[in-house]
């Protein structure tokens, strides 16, 4: 697995949109977006098979894996044991699975979304209108022409703020170019690749992988989530909106927390996590994917 290198992104202030005052729903001034037809104010169900899974409980340890591993097993052909699921790991890593159907959807649509949803929170609110409140990029790259989908928001920094579980999270999703994390292209697919932490301290927790691939109806997203194994990185201290974020940044308290923290992983990662984490992925890219080609097909063009 390798390193992750702060990019300009992540050195840059903190957007002033995520310092604002999150909320959930549309206000009137969002109502007048040009896309907020598709908005909905409740989400769509999970899908039946993930329902059944949250009823039966955590599966068995064996079934999971660690970040390093995935691209050699989500590169195979069929499915893993467990596409649907969450487990902890003995190394203290929470592993969760999730598997999405998304007939008449395509990878390269979600490869334009997630490179369009993020300069505008009314844009993010349409994924999970009852958790997402509020979603600004480290670097607003939607004025830049010429930029593929894919250059929008690799190496960017997305700084989110989402209810988890019943609970508000402060979160920053570092964008990765996927060959960096082990993967290689392959027709008609996409992975989206991401190094997870907060937008308040200056902590990394977590990696999570997306992998849309083609199915004979549209496509299906296979969504990987690894939990654990905590650090600190080096961010300036405009980067973290929290006094005890910038303390935490400084050189002596890094190095000090990085020999600590990575020990914590069990007791930082909530045991009910994957579980609320396995039921927001699955409702969001269900949600989603059931209008995703009408927005696409509409929307497309705009910055």
């Amino acid at each position: 697995m390798p390193d992750y290198s702060p990019t300009p992104a992540d050195r840059a202030p903190l957007p002033r949109d995520a310092r604002a005052a999150p909320h959930l729903g549309y206000r009137d001034d969002e109502l007048t977006r040009p896309f907020a037809g598709y908005f909905r104010p409740e989400v769509a169900p999970v899908q039946d098979h993930v329902a059944e899974v949250l009823l039966g409980g955590m599966a068995p340890t064996e079934h999971g894996y660690e970040a390093q591993d995935a691209p050699a097993r989500m590169s195979r052909p069929g499915y893993d044991p467990v596409e649907t699921g969450w487990t902890r790991m003995p190394s203290g890593t929470t592993f969760i699975a999730c598997l999405t159907p998304m007939p008449g959807v395509t990878a390269g649509m979600w490869d334009w979304w997630f490179g369009w949803h993020g300069s505008d929170p009314a844009r993010y609110k349409l994924w999970h209108p009852e958790a997402h409140r509020l979603a600004a990029w480290g670097e607003d790259r939607s004025g830049l022409p010429g930029l593929t989908d894919r250059q929008r928001y690799q190496d960017n920094v997305s700084y989110v703020d989402e209810y988890l579980g019943g609970l508000p999270q402060r979160l920053a999703i570092r964008f990765v170019d996927p060959t960096r994390f082990g993967f290689t292209d392959s027709p008609g697919t996409t992975h989206i690749c991401a190094r997870v932490g907060y937008s308040h301290l200056p902590v990394l927790a977590g990696w999570l992988v997306h992998q849309v691939r083609p199915t004979d109806d549209g496509a299906e997203m296979r969504s990987r989530f690894f939990l654990g194994h905590p650090e600190v990185i080096d961010v300036p201290a405009h980067a973290v909106s929290t006094p005890q974020g910038k303390l935490l940044r400084t050189p002596p308290v890094r190095t000090a927390a990085n020999l600590v923290i990575p020990h914590l992983g069990k007791l930082l990662i909530p045991a009910s996590l994957g579980r609320d984490l396995l039921h927001h992925c699955a409702a969001e890219m269900n949600h989603l994917a059931g209008f995703l080609p009408r927005l696409h097909e509409e929307f497309r063009g705009t910055p």
